[in-house]
């Protein structure tokens, strides 16, 4: 039975609310992760909800494990089937459920990180600065929802929007389009209010072509798919209770989507608007606060008791709040003042050291480091000790430092220290060389990858011929790096030389499903329609099943797409296990085709294993989606419904899977005759320019394919580290800590593995994780004590013993454009989350003179008490 008494009286009313919605107000160290965990489990031992009904959303990775870590220690087994969410990685389940249905997406899609996204801009545009095309398209991209431009020609809509954004946001267009800190590059802002709309089209057909989406992708399609008001009913009807934390740092278009599943269901926000640091991306939490106010008439709640800090950090921090915002402002927020449980240690009074340059700033907080590892019998002392700035450059200016000294002090051990790159797991070097491998192997399509393998790993290929195969010349002819690992390709010369030959040979099956919902690993199929062609595209033999419900007791919403009612199934269907084994015999040794073909393929051979019966047994697939995506790139959208009334073909999709094959067929038929088959000599001619250079690593990425199909997600990486000879590669050049860091890599994935899951699926679920993931400061932490030394942003969510706040002069912090502009309210919101940051101890420095200019302290240092700082 839960155990409640731990719980304060405030603590304890948001666990038993079930009743109404909460607005719960909660500052750093007051105990809100536990006591959420607790409200779940709560809900769940009480019977008010069983745990599939309840999803926990956060906005960090740490966050969510935490989280999670939490509900199973409470209920233990019956926490694991709580839905706990990222945000990102909660659209990417709405995005993922509704790609077939609902848009051009691929089913199958792969979600690239920042620095993949930049390769792909660097290809397109390498005359220009990718910094500056990456700033400019997620702007765009962000901000047409915004404006809410939808219509059927996306490049009109991008024109309206960055139309709007030269007149609403010309600062922000003229920072991104800086040659350097001061000067403008004119042409560039021309060329981009004139043309802008190109460039982010062509990037997104870029991004499209390798099956991938970007991270703005996710939240805009998820935005996209809730305006639909069945997938919206869908998703408020999927959870009853519904909890979101840290929602300070939700933008507008963010609420608007977690408000598009709130329906009847209950709602718990929780955050802290005076630790909102992301106004910058369009985060305005008084704005969502008060929407939600309004709307919901929830509770209020506050949590003021604090259980991490010292009484005398704590006061100073409340203090600073008030001295910063004014008092009516804070009390206004936060009905009552801080409190410390009486046990809690009063500690030290807050350090401020005046140094004449960032030389001796960072002389006197490496003397401080080294006293406090000193005086403690704490192995793991250095990575509960952290320097804070306000932004990165100055991070590696005193990083700089700091190492200088570590040379000069060679009779005492060094000090070790972490900068953000460093902590960017997922994102160094080495990892991402085995995680390419391992994209590639799950996304055939994957040109980015691709090229990062070959460009690093395989002999006899160079830039030269990787530019050529990427030209409009070879684009026109249906070529893409990726065919060079396709069997037809290597043993053909063509990647459609397989469809052109089972063409002539009447061995081409087109087939569509319809199911209970788009989950491929519980759904279940309803209808199968398939059709044999003839050689001249037209039908020779049908197969058309309605299916009975199997486990489930009914098609539930699905309802509203395909039609099929269950008693309509009840009737008509016959026996999944009949109707299955007669389409495997249907479909042997065929040619698969059908349109976004990889939802229908993924589905099938999960039902087929649900049921255990065999796997299908086909010869290969080809998706028309990807055809017309090749040969027709310009089109304003390449679902199957536009195709269709775009090529004017006979039949029309209608989401009736014997409708949708007919419209499929059709269109196959015409690709091949306008666009496959006239392109075919050239296709060959080009292929095999580079053929022979392609087959060692073909051969190689095409045995790790199948690997990935049946190994679990370490065992796999592990095969591509053995395969590959990445350790070899690294030993050679002497960098032991990038063979370390494999090692690592390999047992976040064992920790990761979700055992229910596919092989497939389960290293798709870990590609999803690395690429949604921006730090992973904790693990590298505690694999080896380090000091991070980050920005203030980078340290959000997290704390420690020992804080050094460095770079506290005017102009640094806050920033001069802050100053500049008198847009200081995120500047003042920033200083107190770092001043929130120490359990122990805070020791804030600043710099006299940097660059033969002479600095005054921060103004931000006269928001503290004197009674709570030493002034050295």
């Amino acid at each position: 039975m839960l155990d409640l008494s731990q719980l304060n009286p405030a603590q304890r009313q948001v666990v038993e609310e079930w009743d109404r919605n909460i607005l719960l107000i909660a500052s750093a160290g007051t105990g809100k992760t536990n006591t959420l965990a607790y409200r779940v489990a709560y809900g769940i031992e009480s019977g008010r909800a069983k745990p599939e009904e309840i999803l926990c959303l956060t906005f960090t990775n740490k966050a969510c494990r935490e989280m999670r870590e939490r509900i199973i220690s409470c209920v233990r087994e019956n926490g694991t089937r709580v839905v706990v969410r990222t945000f990102h990685s909660f659209c990417s389940d709405v995005v993922r459920s509704e790609a077939k249905r609902h848009s051009d997406l691929y089913a199958d899609y792969m979600i690239f990180d920042e620095e993949d996204c930049k390769e792909i801009i660097a290809s397109l545009y390498p005359d220009y600065a990718v910094h500056a095309l990456q700033s400019f398209i997620d702007l765009v991209k962000e901000s047409r929802p915004a404006y809410d431009y939808y219509s059927e020609d996306a490049a009109h809509d991008y024109q309206q929007t960055i139309a709007r954004l030269y007149v609403e946001k010309e600062a922000r267009l003229r920072e991104i389009c800086a040659a350097s800190r001061h000067t403008l590059d004119e042409g560039l802002y021309t060329l981009l209010k004139t043309s802008g709309e190109t460039f982010v089209m062509t990037y997104n057909a870029a991004l499209r072509d390798t099956h991938g989406l970007d991270f703005n992708d996710l939240i805009i399609t998820a935005y996209e798919c809730f305006k639909n008001e069945t997938i919206r009913t869908t998703w408020q009807n999927r959870f009853t209770y519904i909890n979101i934390d840290e929602v300070q740092d939700t933008s507008e278009l963010e609420y608007h989507i977690l408000a598009s599943i709130f329906g009847h269901n209950r709602i718990l926000l929780c955050g802290d608007y005076f630790q909102t640091v992301y106004e910058w991306r369009g985060s305005h939490p008084k704005a969502i606060l008060a929407s939600f106010k309004a709307d919901y008439d929830p509770r209020c709640i506050l949590f003021n008791k604090n259980y991490r800090s010292t009484q005398t950090l704590l006061h100073a921090a409340a203090d600073c709040l008030k001295n910063l915002f004014g008092s009516e402002t804070v009390t206004a927020m936060y009905t009552k003042d801080p409190e410390t449980p009486p046990e809690q240690t009063i500690g030290s009074r807050i350090t401020i050291k005046s140094c004449r340059n960032i030389t001796e700033e960072a002389r006197w907080i490496y003397r401080r480091i080294q006293e406090i590892r000193s005086l403690s019998e704490d192995p793991a002392i250095l990575s509960k000790i952290c320097i804070l700035t306000r932004v990165n450059r100055y991070n590696r200016q005193l990083s700089q430092q700091l190492d200088f000294l570590n040379r000069q002090h060679t009779e005492t051990a060094p000090l070790d220290f972490m900068l953000v790159d460093e902590f960017k797991f997922f994102r160094r070097q080495e990892i991402k060389d085995v995680l390419a491998f391992a994209k590639v192997s799950i996304n055939p399509h994957d040109t980015i990858s691709m090229t990062r393998i070959i460009k690093r790993f395989v002999p006899g290929i160079g830039s030269a011929a990787l530019q050529t195969i990427a030209s409009e010349d070879w684009k026109k002819a249906g070529i893409r790096l990726t065919d060079y690992l396709d069997s037809s390709t290597l043993n053909q010369k063509d990647a459609f030389a397989v469809l052109e030959q089972e063409l002539e040979k009447e061995n081409i099956v087109v087939f569509d499903v319809e199911s209970t919902g788009v989950d491929t690993l519980t759904d279940e199929i309803i209808q199968i329609a398939g059709i044999r062609l003839d050689k001249t595209g037209n039908i020779k033999e049908k197969f058309m099943h309605l299916l009975k419900l199997k486990d489930k007791t009914t098609v539930g919403d699905s309802v509203w797409i395909h039609h099929f009612t269950d008693e309509q199934l009840q009737q008509q269907g016959e026996e999944p296990e009949t109707v299955l084994a007669a389409f495997l015999s249907f479909i042997q040794g065929a040619v698969l085709v059908g349109h976004n073909v990889s939802y229908d393929i993924h589905i099938l051979k999960s039902y087929l294993g649900r049921l255990h019966m065999a796997q299908p047994q086909y010869l290969t697939y080809y998706d028309t989606l990807d055809i017309f995506r090749r040969f027709h790139p310009n089109l304003k959208n390449h679902t199957l419904e536009y195709l269709g009334r775009y090529f004017h073909v006979t039949h029309r999709s209608s989401h009736d899977a014997a409708d949708d094959i007919l419209a499929t067929a059709e269109l196959l038929w015409y690709a091949v005759s306008h666009d496959i088959r006239p392109t075919a000599a050239v296709r060959r001619a080009y292929t095999e320019k580079y053929l022979e250079k392609f087959k060692p690593a073909a051969a190689v990425l095409q045995a790790l394919r199948q690997k990935a199909a049946v190994l679990r997600p370490c065992d796999f990486l592990f095969e591509v580290i053995k395969t590959t000879g990445i350790v070899t590669y690294y030993e050679k050049k002497g960098e032991e800590n990038r063979v370390e860091n494999l090692r690592s890599l390999y047992r976040k994935a064992k920790e990761q593995d979700i055992p229910g899951q596919t092989s497939h699926d389960a290293l798709l679920s870990l590609l999803t994780y690395t690429a949604l993931s921006n730090t992973e400061l904790d693990m590298l932490l505690a694999k080896k004590p380090k000091i991070p030394i980050i920005t203030i942003h980078q340290a959000k969510g997290s704390e420690f013993d020992y804080v050094f706040l460095a770079g506290m002069q005017q102009g640094t912090f806050p920033t001069g454009f802050a100053l500049k502009t008198n847009d200081l309210d995120e500047e003042k919101r920033l200083f107190y989350v770092a001043v929130t940051r120490a359990k122990k101890k805070l020791s804030i420095t600043w710099c006299q003179q940097s660059r033969n200019t002479e600095h005054t302290q921060s103004q931000f240092l006269n928001t503290l008490p004197s009674i709570y700082t030493d002034y050295e």
